[in-house]
């Protein structure tokens, strides 16, 4: 099927600042705690995106390079169903992937569902897509949102916020996602500067993996659900586990 890309004339430089402006304000709203909206923190996002960019190229790209990429993509695969099927998660064998993600979001009262909602929420102009986004690429977007909690079990970060901006920094590595990168990274410089230099150290250690892993947007996680974790996690060459020390959530607002 043929595939096109939604290429923006370069903004001019009155433009631009408009832009830095306002992603600034924004960023930092929410970054530093003033704002509990998480469609705001959203919307945050997708200005930061608006400027730096998202890694559309590069996600596609790299999703079109390989032979299962190509399929999945032509195929629209559903991920938000299978991940959000509690039933079907828990009947899956002790020691899955299945078993372990519905361990993580029931423990940590995480509702993937509601995330998409919000987002697309947030992103109504657009008709609930990544802004200006071609058909494959808001697809991509959509299934890089909706792996993202199963990303946390995998990569062995936690949902504390030195976990967060591990996850994101792994993930944002692998499909050029400058804009995330520089708000977790910026998140971890004030950690840092706040006492807890790891975070950083934590911050760049993932991305370094995520360089040596393989590409996971590409991966077919449903047929991954029922296999041991132990399993998935060396084929996926993302043993050993990171050694990390949690931020906890309190006292620090993410930005992720």
């Amino acid at each position: 099927m043929p595939r096109t890309e939604t290429i923006e004339s370069k903004p001019t430089i009155a433009v631009r600042i408009r832009r830095i402006a306002e992603m600034t304000g924004l960023f930092w709203t929410v970054l530093l705690g003033r704002s509990k909206d998480p469609i705001e923190g959203i919307q945050v996002y997708d200005i930061l995106a608006r400027w730096l960019g998202r890694g559309d190229h590069q996600m596609l790209t790299r999703m079109c390079a390989l032979e299962q990429g190509r399929r999945l993509l032509d195929e629209r695969q559903d991920v938000l169903g299978p991940l959000t099927d509690r039933k079907a998660l828990h009947a899956m064998p002790d020691g899955s992937v299945g078993r372990a993600l519905v361990r993580f979001l029931e423990e940590r009262e995480i509702y993937p569902e509601e995330l998409a909602r919000k987002v697309r929420e947030a992103r109504a102009d657009s008709g609930g897509f990544a802004p200006g986004a071609s058909p494959e690429v808001a697809y991509l977007h959509d299934r890089f949102r909706d792996l993202h909690d199963l990303w946390h079990v995998v990569t062995g970060y936690d949902n504390d916020w030195a976990g967060e901006y591990g996850v994101v920094a792994f993930s944002a590595q692998q499909v050029g996602y400058r804009s995330q990168t520089l708000a977790t990274g910026v998140s971890s410089l004030i950690a840092s500067i706040g006492g807890r230099p790891d975070v950083m150290r934590t911050w760049i250690e993932a991305r370094r993996r995520a360089q040596r892993a393989p590409y996971l947007l590409a991966e077919d996680w449903p047929a991954l659900l029922p296999l041991p974790l132990a399993q998935v996690r060396d084929q996926l060459g993302l043993l050993p586990m990171p050694v990390y020390r949690p931020l906890p959530n309190t006292g620090y607002r993410s930005a992720a």
